[in-house]
């Protein structure tokens, strides 16, 4: 299974380092929720990794299955220098993460 990243030049360039063979630069990419859908389809690929930057740029429709969609994993990171995260709750980022939710009984 392959990893793809898809986010700024120095996350790319720093999951690169770490071995991450696939990249796609944000700026690079015209439409960014084709891009996701196409990795989507792959077999390959195991785990998409996108900075908040280009995960805010993905149609809501896309998102919503991105939270849902157990193969790929998605992982969002915060982009590159940002001191912000968005307002996610913790909870909600081990549901998206695991595919279910911990606190449930």
């Amino acid at each position: 299974m392959k990893t793809v990243v898809i986010g700024s030049k120095e996350i790319c360039l720093g999951l690169g380092l770490a071995g991450v063979k696939e990249q796609y630069y944000s700026d690079a990419v015209d439409n960014m929720t084709e891009l996701v859908e196409r990795l989507l389809q792959r077999e390959d690929v195991g785990i998409i990794i996108i900075d908040d930057g280009s995960y805010s740029s993905l149609n809501w429709a896309l998102k919503k299955k991105l939270e849902v969609v157990a193969k790929p994993s998605v992982i969002t990171v915060p982009n590159y220098g940002s001191r912000t995260v968005e307002s996610e709750s913790l909870s909600n980022l081990v549901k998206r993460a695991l595919g279910f939710d911990l606190k449930k009984k």
